[in-house]
């Protein structure tokens, strides 16, 4: 089979971030190491299940550089091998991984403990420090540990987690980043640069979101420590005129800055419109603001 390289045809749209699932990166990855895969299972062409591994530039068949993983689904403990994760663990050097930071998992009610502010709460303590040490170590970008705003307008997702008010949503999300913040090695010593999260389910609660967080990504209220860029989730993700009032308050806030905040993902976006209305941003973003803007969005686990 003929190698279609889609890095080289990626030029300057919008990227598209394939969000791996637990399955395929096990395909692949315990495949590296024992006859995981029948070969009887295997189209005719394909001899590897390494030809499958966009990540690796030199045996796949569609070479890809960028992807997304979630800790959501990931093995967080990292001092054990676990052949399930190699596709990601060890992936090849220049490849992109944009982490995210399971706030969904939160939300579900699958990551159990009490997430409000201070709680206190030791099962909560333990999966933030795992899912930050996961991102911090295997990431160039990863996400803080937001509290989506959804969470508030469902009985069940509200009783698994104990955030009840957009209040209490806002304030446990700056408490994770506060975290975040105090525990982050830097990206000049070698750890991942990190995604400020906007959420909110309308203008108001967006603004509320924005106003509140927006500090995070200050170089002048946290030399060497700020956040690195922006993850656009809830209503800032699917609402066009939002989306264009916040890059403007971005903008005046001066906190769309070259070689500090070059990075904006679209969470759970994947439209093809939206493709095209999110290269068409991006192209502006680096005519007139930043030349190195990026704007990423993905779609929940195509593969």
């Amino acid at each position: 089979m003929t190698q279609d390289d889609l890095t080289a045809k990626q030029l300057d749209y919008a990227v598209f971030l394939p969000a791996i699932s637990g399955f395929y990166a096990t395909f692949v990855g315990k495949q590296r190491n024992e006859p995981y895969v029948d070969p009887a299972r295997l189209p005719a062409g394909l001899t590897d299940m390494e030809q499958m591994n966009w990540l690796n530039s030199q045996k796949a068949l569609f070479p890809y550089k960028w992807s997304l993983y979630s800790g959501g689904h990931a093995n967080l403990d990292l001092n054990k091998q676990d052949w399930s994760e190699d596709m990601v663990r060890n992936r090849e050097p220049g490849s992109f991984m944009l982490g995210d930071s399971g706030g969904f998992q939160i939300a579900k009610g699958l990551w159990e403990g009490d997430w409000r502010a201070n709680s206190g709460c030791a099962k909560a303590q333990k999966k933030r420090a795992a899912i930050f040490t996961w991102l911090d170590t295997l990431s160039d970008y990863g996400m803080i540990l937001d509290i989506p705003t959804w969470v508030i307008h469902d009985k069940k997702a509200s009783a698994a987690c104990q955030i009840t008010t957009l209040q209490e949503a806002v304030d446990a999300t700056r408490f994770n980043n506060e975290y975040f913040m105090s525990n982050r090695k830097g990206k000049d010593n070698g750890g991942a640069k990190f995604l400020n999260v906007l959420q909110g389910d309308n203008h108001t609660s967006a603004e509320q979101w924005y106003q509140t967080m927006k500090h995070y990504c200050d170089p002048q209220q946290y030399p060497g420590k700020h956040f690195d860029g922006w993850a656009m989730g809830g209503q800032n993700m699917c609402d066009v005129h939002l989306v264009l009032k916040r890059l403007v308050a971005l903008r005046h806030d001066n906190l769309l800055q070259q070689g500090l905040h070059d990075w904006m993902h679209f969470l759970g976006t994947s439209k093809l419109e939206w493709a095209v209305l999110l290269t068409v941003i991006q192209r502006a973003v680096r005519k007139y603001v930043n030349p190195d803007f990026t704007i990423s969005f993905d779609c929940a686990s195509p593969f």
